[in-house]
């Protein structure tokens, strides 16, 4: 055990519980693990942290690129074409990049998938013991991203696995994945990060502290969405929204005017995540905490006041069940039209 690196652990921060089943399991990996929670959490990051763990120190820094032939990452990517392997390959290399340890995790393509043929692959692989690490680990990102006849591929490596060898599976949507594969694998939680977590990180980074109160605003818990914020201040937010939740339109005509911009100007992806931002802070609001943010807090104190609590379990609710269609690429005139007339501010 004095050859493992257990301590590496320490790295990931504001997953408390996570880390310590983590630190337990160590001692004795074997079998699948799935990490489950909310995006941006950490789930990446400890999956590449249990991997070095699991093996000794000295390997750590080509653990942490993916690089080591002992370590098995697997994520959405576009399919195999029947010619051009060769940059297709490359064009792989460069989207594992995107998932090393020191990388925020992508979202991929809404079009790609963990292919059935990566799942073979792996199985092959699966065949023999590690060729240098006391433990080879195959990291599956965005598990739920998988087709139903990978899935039934993976539960085969599943059922029979290779004794020095752990499967370790990140999702934000544990419920999308197959039951047969959730009942083999040990769930480990991750939940939303502190406030005070992602404040502490972004200020050790070096951001100015009045950015830093606004991104923890925004962050809802995830500290890929407050470095997304930092990035690019207009990707996550619309003032378009803010105006409209302040002064909803009165007539069809303007509710039209409103649906044109906001699809041509501002995108669905950005509208839903203004919305989901200042209902969430609404419902926080009740409980007496407020956004640093003023012109967030104005409008969270004037909706407050305004919505019912029925209302707004509603509104969140219709936020969640519409940005789950957005990758469905709809017509994006009648999504929002359907999305804003399903709202409720009684």
């Amino acid at each position: 055990m004095t050859s493992l690196n257990q301590d590496v652990l320490d790295i990931l921060k504001g997953q408390p519980h996570a880390v310590e089943f983590l630190e337990k399991a160590a001692e004795n990996p074997q079998g699948g693990y799935i990490f489950f929670g909310p995006d941006g959490v950490g789930k990446r990051t400890a999956a590449i942290l249990f991997a070095a763990a699991i093996n000794p120190p000295s390997f750590s820094e080509t653990i942490f690129s993916l690089s080591h032939p002992d370590i098995a990452p697997l994520f959405p990517f576009k399919a195999e074409p029947a010619t051009g392997r060769e940059k297709w390959l490359e064009e792989w290399g460069k989207e594992r990049e995107n998932y090393m340890l020191d990388k925020l995790s992508p979202d991929p393509n809404p079009s790609w998938v963990i292919s059935i043929d990566r799942i073979r692959d792996l199985r092959r692989e699966m065949k023999y013991p590690p060729r240098i690490l006391h433990h080879r680990a195959a990291l599956l990102f965005d598990f739920d991203r998988i087709r139903e006849e990978g899935a039934n591929a993976f539960l085969k490596t599943l059922e029979e696995p290779q004794a020095q060898t752990v499967l370790v599976l990140t999702t934000s949507r544990p419920f999308a994945l197959p039951a047969t594969i959730r009942s083999r694998c040990k769930l480990v939680r991750f939940k939303a990060l502190e406030d005070e977590v992602i404040k502490d990180k972004l200020l050790n980074d070096g951001y100015p502290e009045e950015e830093v109160d606004v991104a923890v605003d925004v962050a809802f818990g995830s500290l890929k969405q407050a470095y997304l914020y930092l990035d690019d201040k207009e990707s996550l937010i619309s003032e378009e929204v803010f105006s409209y939740l302040q002064h909803p339109v009165s007539s069809d005509l303007d509710l039209v005017r409103l649906i044109e911009r906001l699809s041509y100007q501002v995108g669905l992806d950005k509208v839903l995540s203004s919305f989901s931002l200042v209902f969430r802070w609404v419902m926080r609001a009740r409980s007496g905490r407020r956004p640093s943010w003023k012109r967030l807090a104005k409008l969270v104190d004037a909706l407050s006041a305004r919505i019912s609590r029925t209302a707004l379990v509603h509104n969140i609710l219709a936020t969640e069940r519409m940005s789950g269609r957005v990758s469905l690429n709809p017509t994006p005139s009648l999504f929002l039209y359907q999305f804003l007339s399903s709202l409720r501010f009684d």
